[in-house]
């Protein structure tokens, strides 16, 4: 293990809480993505092992303002939504969260997954902060095929050989995160030989995206990303202006359906009229 890699594991308890940033655009498009890989692989597979890497708390109570407003807020209501994978990741947030005229609990990944999968798949859902990791057990539930692990999935991504799909949604509070996220998904895309691994990161400007992105392809990983951004970035501010989905090893049909979402979640999550892009790029 790299003493980048050590170092990052060994800190403290993160001073992320997703709570604050529940159902916002980055959950928006990374949850989209998420589902639409699910239901391909549920298509295609009958045994399936999904990892995530920091998993949360499971769900997030929204209060009546918060970054949810220029997120899911803006697709709740499914009527005139239009292409198929938006509609499927806004039903199933209906069926797993609450509220009626507008979202007031938001489903994590870990439901949107076990809902996608069905009960017969296997989830392994890591979380290294002790009160997220609390309310992740009592959000999921007592469930057989369900691991809970304590700690940072990110050091065990290698050794996941079983492993299906493994999402990773790390915190990203740290400079650090831009170097040995990377080259944790280098190692594993070398070392998992079939698995599919999704990577969200956020977009405020292009320039470590952008170096991330050189670093994996020169490491020979092959990937493609999927940045949706919803406020342009010469608009500097403390909220997300979008965000990215990175792909290694997607399956048949995942990216085509990613294109065809994003005008969509773009249109109606823009917080100017009418601005917003999609970078597609592959290597």
């Amino acid at each position: 293990m790299s003493s980048a890699r050590s170092r990052y594991l060994a800190d403290a308890v993160p001073n992320y809480s997703h709570r604050f940033h529940a159902g916002n655009v980055g959950d928006v498009w990374k949850h989209c993505a998420l589902v639409e890989v699910l239901q391909r692989v549920s298509a295609a597979s009958t045994r399936i092992h999904y990892v995530e890497t920091h998993a949360g708390e499971g769900h997030y109570p929204l209060g009546p303002t918060g970054e949810w407003n220029e997120g899911i807020g803006r697709l709740w209501t499914p009527e005139n939504l239009g292409g198929d994978a938006v509609e499927r990741y806004v039903m199933l947030c209906r069926r797993l969260g609450a509220g009626t005229t507008r979202p007031e609990r938001y489903p994590g990944s870990p439901l949107l997954a076990r809902a996608a999968l069905g009960p017969e798949a296997t989830l392994t859902l890591w979380e290294r902060d002790p009160d997220a990791f609390g309310r992740l057990g009592t959000g999921v539930g007592a469930d057989a095929n369900t691991r809970l692990l304590r700690g940072d999935g990110l050091g065990a991504l290698a050794s996941l050989a079983e492993a299906t799909v493994v999402l990773i949604d790390p915190p990203w509070t740290q400079k650090a995160d831009w170097t040995v996220v990377p080259d944790a998904i280098a190692h594993a895309a070398r070392a998992l030989e079939h698995t599919c691994l999704l990577l969200w990161y956020p977009v405020k400007s292009l320039t470590r995206p952008n170096a991330m992105h050189a670093r994996l392809a020169a490491a020979g990983v092959s990937a493609t990303i999927a940045e949706v951004i919803t406020t342009p970035l010469k608009h500097q501010r403390s909220r997300l202006n979008g965000s990215g989905i990175l792909l290694v090893r997607p399956p048949a049909g995942t990216l085509e359906a990613l294109a065809a979402a994003a005008p969509i979640i773009g249109r109606r999550c823009a917080t100017r009229a009418g601005a917003w892009s999609l970078r597609m790029q592959a290597w």
